[in-house]
Parts: structure tokens; sequence; C-alpha cells
């Protein structure tokens, strides 16, 4: 069983689903709000969802709106994201604020937002088990923001600590798994053990995801991750590679890491001496090794599930997470 096919063989069904979703006509907005969600993507998190439904004995088809409202969410963020940071290209073409206009990408990403929660509301299920899933997806959006929020303050900053990172991370990326996750079992009838043990997988995973992101960011293959290495140093972003290494590195070595994070025309050979001076503290392999550690404990919480195909999915996605180079 190969990882990817059946990634994709379940975000083809996303596809086709969110196609329809965004099936608008008549005003430009409606051209921004399908720039970037039909792009591509690995439909990672709806993806997730369906997987954590059929795993508590439930069917992908009734968890459709909540898969599309999911992904919809996390493009609102992205198309966001890009405006922020000043991006030109995402996915392989250019971003939504370049190709419309900053104007109108940043009501496209409103109307988004909007859309995801219209979606919630077709579902077909009981009341207090709506209500549960529109108080966690709202709860969701503002921790996204939070996360943000606190990813940008640190850019400024030279004495985050670890664990203030994990805060950061555990708000803007593993929410809106842990999110995925939590509302398949909800909306697949699962226990409220089942619910909880796969809420907190994908918050693992989701914490995982992020760490090894930052890794392949800064020692990564540009060709297969299509992103240039060292984007995040420029930037000031404190991964947490970096943090550990501001933490571990001797005087001279933390004072070069402080001139070069957060210089954006650093020049490849300062990039170079930055993940020099990372290897020397040990800092790459430390947060490779926390990566594959959380996607362990991750995996750990799905015992509490049946045997099946889709449980075995999930503990392939785990590890994929930590084993992926783009």
């Amino acid at each position: 069983m190969d990882i990817k096919d059946e990634i994709r063989k379940r975000a083809d069904i996303v596809n086709n689903a969110l196609e329809k979703s965004l099936a608008l006509k008549g005003l430009k907005i409606y051209d921004a709000m399908r720039y970037l969600p039909l792009a591509g993507g690995k439909r990672l998190r709806p993806v997730i969802s369906m997987l954590s439904c059929e795993s508590v004995g439930g069917k992908k088809e009734n968890i459709m709106p909540f898969a599309v409202a999911l992904e919809l969410v996390h493009n609102f963020t992205l198309l966001h994201d890009d405006i922020m940071d000043k991006d030109e290209f995402r996915r392989g073409g250019k971003t939504t604020h370049v190709v419309f206009g900053e104007p109108r990408a940043i009501i496209a990403g409103d109307a988004l937002f909007a859309c995801a929660f219209e979606e919630i509301l077709k579902l077909e299920i009981k009341p207090e088990k709506l209500k549960i899933l529109l108080k966690d997806f709202s709860s969701m959006v503002r921790e996204i923001s939070e996360g943000q929020d606190m990813d940008m303050d640190f850019e400024s900053r030279t004495d985050v600590s670890e664990k203030e990172y994990l805060e950061m991370i555990n708000k803007k990326t593993a929410r809106i798994i842990k999110t995925a996750a939590m509302g398949g079992a909800i909306i697949g009838n699962g226990s409220a053990k089942q619910a909880e043990n796969l809420s907190e997988y994908g918050r693992l995973i989701g914490l995982g995801f992020q760490i090894w992101d930052d890794v392949l960011g800064l020692v990564g293959d540009t060709k297969i991750t299509g992103k240039p290495v060292g984007n995040d140093v420029r930037r000031g972003k404190k991964t947490l590679i970096v943090v550990h290494g501001l933490n571990h590195a001797g005087d001279e070595d933390k004072k070069i890491l402080l001139n070069i994070i957060g210089k954006n025309d650093a020049t490849n050979e300062e990039i170079e001496t930055v993940i020099k001076i990372l290897r020397k503290t040990n800092s790459i392999d430390y947060s490779k090794n926390m990566a594959l550690s959380l996607v362990e404990k991750a995996k750990e919480n799905l015992n509490i599930l049946p045997e099946s195909e889709s449980r075995h999915v999930l503990i392939m996605i785990a590890d994929y997470c930590t084993g992926r180079e783009k």
C-alpha cells in the first residue's frame, strides 16, 4: 500500500466536492476564491477527517461537507498568510494577491471562511453534535489566528523559548488537524474516548508535521520542496531548530546567528553559515528526533480503534508527516 496513492485517492473525492462548493459565478471575487483551493494541494486535513470517520464505522459520504469546510479554512489562512508574508508564488503558480490584487484577495479569503461554515451546516447530524462541531470549529479559527500572531511576534524576538514555539505551532498548524480527526470521529458516531484519542492523534501529528516542515525549509532539496532554502531564516522565523540553536550556541556563534537571522537579503553563503552552526549545536537532529517522537506518540492513540484499512492508513499518514521530502 502506497501512502501517496491512498491520500490521492481520497483527495480526488475532496476535489470534486470542493469544485461543486466553489461553483459560484457572476463576480470577480468568485474567481479569486477558486484560484488557490483549486490550484492543488495534498488535501491532508480533509483526508484525515474522512479516515477518522471511517475508522469508527462511519461513511465518508456523510462527512464531505465537513471535509470541504476544513480545506476552505486551510486555504483561507494560506491566502492571508501569502499577503502578510508578501509571497509571490505558491503551488507552482502566482499567489492570489499577485493575480487579483490585495484588496480582492483579502475579501476572497474572508468569503472562503464564511463558505466553510455554510458547508458545515449541510451536515445531516443531530443538533447536539452540530453544536459541538461548530463550537470547536470557531475556536479552531481563533486559535489559528492567535498562532499566526505569535509567529509574527517571534520574528522580532531573540528570546523565544521551546515551550513558546510549541504553543505557537500547536495553535497555528496542529489545531486544524486536531479538529479534522476529532470531527471525523464525531460525525462517524465514534465513542467519546475514540473522539478524544483521535483528537490527540491529530494534534500530535500536526506538531510533528510542522517541525518536519521547518527542517525541510532549512535542509530540504529545493528541487523537491519547490521552496528556496533558508527563507525562514531570512524572515527571522523562530523555528524549533533556530530556537534550539540560539539556546545552545556559544557566544560567538550566537552573535553570528543573530546577525543573519531576519536579514532579508542574506546571501546563500550566509545561510550556509547558519546551517553549519545549527548542525554544530545538533539543533537539526534534535528537531528531527522530536518530530519522530511526537508521531510515535500519535500512533499510540490509534490503539483504541478496531483493525481496519482506514486505521492502517492513519498510521501511514503519521509516518508520512515525518518521512516526506516536501
